[in-house]
């Protein structure tokens, strides 16, 4: 499920992943977000239905694959600071790596 995830983004199609807890996804994930070209494609949505996942996958790709990441959900604060300084400083480190 892993490399044909992988290729299939490789190739330029789009992939749904639909595994278990524990089955493997967040790896693909990683990457292919570090196999694309970030002048290209310097963003990647991924959609993570628990709070507690989103929280983990968020650490797993800012301290173990580099990858800047910020979660947003309903916890999020609704205030433009909040807004404008996260995704000031997400932006920044994105094209840090450009």
């Amino acid at each position: 499920m892993q490399f044909r995830t992988v290729l299939t983004d490789f190739h330029g199609r789009d992939a749904l992943i639909a595994a278990g807890t524990g089955s493997g996804k967040t790896l693909p994930i990683a990457l292919c977000i570090l196999l694309d070209n970030p002048a290209e494609n310097f963003i990647t949505i991924t959609i993570s239905p628990l709070k507690r996942l989103q929280v983990t996958q968020e650490s797993d790709f800012n301290t173990r694959f580099g990858i800047p990441t910020v979660v947003i959900n309903d916890d999020t604060s609704g205030e433009n600071d909040w807004w404008n300084v996260s995704l000031l400083i997400l932006i920044s480190r994105v094209f840090a790596l450009i």
